[in-house]
């Protein structure tokens, strides 16, 4: 994989912007207010989910240079563990949005599998804050 640990800043940007509002249209659409939010919190959350991935690896390849600045090295573990977690969220949050779409003619299934990346969502959101 190439180096694109120069880009963390800005792709870490792109998983916090489109994971907490996937998140928020995620939960909107459970109300059926808004039908449209439907479609628009999977696509967002499965974009979130793929960018948690780079964001990651932009920072395992950002982080040796960073770590030589003095009393840094256990902010940046801390901030590292907490945006592998996010990830982690974020990969299970994208297969509950996949199980979604796959399920998606059978309403009641699929009600309750986007209930689920609601919920996991909002522990996503959680461990964005806290990365």
């Amino acid at each position: 994989m190439p180096d694109i640990g120069v880009f963390h800043p800005q792709i870490v940007h792109f998983v916090v912007a489109l994971g907490i509002v996937g998140v928020v249209f995620r939960l909107v659409s459970l109300t059926g207010m808004l039908p449209w939010t439907r479609q628009a919190a999977t696509v967002l959350l499965l974009v979130a989910a793929v960018s948690a991935v780079a964001a990651a690896e932009s920072g395992d390849q950002a982080h040796g240079m960073v770590e030589r600045i003095p009393g840094a090295r256990d902010a940046v573990h801390e901030h590292e563990e907490a945006g592998e977690w996010a990830r982690n969220v974020f990969i299970v949050i994208g297969l509950l949005e996949v199980a979604g779409v796959a399920l998606r003619r059978k309403t009641v299934a699929a009600k309750w599998v986007l209930v689920a990346s609601g919920l996991v969502g909002i522990a996503g959101a959680a461990a964005l804050y806290e990365a």
